[in-house]
């Protein structure tokens, strides 16, 4: 059986439980080293395959030597979450391993949500990770690009990179049967989660909550994934902007209306219970919770953000904010008869069964490992 070590993740979700069961799946044994330990993962079913490398640089990284060591894979797969990444491939590499590179956000734009908080150090250090992840490019066997914007981003470095790159979105499970929603006064509009991080436009989203307040227009709705409040699952992310966002949402007078929240991690859960799902972000392909909740029905509501084109049609599975006015496309979703949400939602479900099954990962995982 082929072996994988999987490097650089800080935490642990449910995402992950995705990747292992597909690498089990494609006859592939995985090993996930975490840097943070979380009492919740004690039950986790696949905590076999789960080892722990400590919050300090020094220490996760004598902790990824030693797996190598005793673990002895011919392959990893390195999340470019840190800049420690560049020293996870390059021991690999010296050691004769063959490293698949995951690009996991917008590190090679200059994204800075994964610091806390804004400073000069923040600045300085994102510049230094767009460094590093580029050499991590160069040195790396495989590039596994998650968003439609690596690619982009991969050719104006350097076009022979293409040639690494192997696209691999973000896939979530999903039922071949498709039950019809049954809604009632009990069922709230809209939902929102994900992390509040800037490039989400959270703020801009309770903006369109205050006017459909001002219009008197009902509705209920409800935001996840404060860091400001509370972090079950999630690791520290966008705090300051979280914490501007919670703040603009007390000044707008929404308590009642629009209800706030941490990260938790029955997400799925609190999705059956909700029309609507939106995801006012700059990047939508493809997105894990956007996937989860067309894939049990919900409409959604999107920014035309990038790689968009490949999930939603708008008026098809879902709505496409036009003009950034997201207070109309929440109107509109408001207005629509109960014949076009349901066939919104059989479509929004159709698309993730079609294009984004987990059922696809086993054979594209299995591709390029030794």
């Amino acid at each position: 059986m082929k072996k994988i070590l999987i490097v650089g993740v800080p935490f642990y979700a449910k995402k992950y439980g995705y990747l292992l069961e597909s690498y089990l799946k494609a006859d592939v044994e995985p090993k996930m080293l975490l840097n943070m330990e979380d009492d919740k993962n004690n039950n986790n079913e696949f905590k076999e395959y789960i080892n722990y490398a400590g919050k300090k640089p020094l220490k996760r990284v004598l902790r990824y030597i030693s797996v190598l060591r005793e673990f002895k894979p011919l392959n990893i797969d390195c999340y470019d979450y840190s800049i420690l990444s560049i020293l996870y491939v390059l021991i690999a590499r010296g050691l004769g391993i063959n490293v698949r590179f995951w690009l996991i956000g917008g590190e090679l734009r200059g994204d800075k949500s994964h610091f806390n908080k804004d400073s000069k150090l923040r600045t300085i250090l994102t510049k230094i990770k767009m460094v590093l992840t580029k050499l991590c490019l160069l040195l790396s066997n495989t590039i596994l690009a998650k968003e439609e914007h690596h690619v982009d981003s991969i050719k104006k470095i350097n076009k022979k990179l293409s040639n690494k790159v192997i696209p691999f979105y973000n896939c979530v499970p999903v039922s071949e049967r498709f039950t019809i929603r049954d809604f009632n006064s009990e069922h709230g509009c809209f939902l929102y989660a994900n992390a509040v991080v800037e490039s989400r436009n959270v703020y801009e989203l309770i903006d369109s909550f205050f006017t459909l307040k001002s219009k008197n227009i009902h509705f209920t709705a409800s935001i996840y994934g404060f860091n400001s409040i509370s972090n079950e699952v999630y690791d520290g992310r966008g705090i300051g902007y979280s914490e501007k966002v919670l703040k603009h949402h007390k000044a707008c007078k929404l308590d009642g209306l629009v209800n706030t929240h941490g990260f938790v991690s029955n997400i799925t859960e609190v999705m059956k219970n909700y029309r609507f799902f939106v995801l006012p972000s700059d990047y939508i392909l493809a997105n894990y919770a956007l996937l989860e909740a067309m894939s049990i029905g919900l409409v959604p509501i999107i920014y035309p953000g990038n790689g968009y084109e490949k999930i939603i049609i708008d008026g098809v599975n879902g709505i496409v904010v036009k003009d950034n006015k997201l207070d109309a496309a929440l109107i509109r979703a408001l207005n629509l008869t109960n014949d076009e949400y349901n066939r919104m939602s059989y479509m929004a479900h159709n698309k993730v069964l079609t294009d984004f099954s987990l059922a696809t990962w086993p054979a594209k995982l299995s591709l390029n490992l030794n």
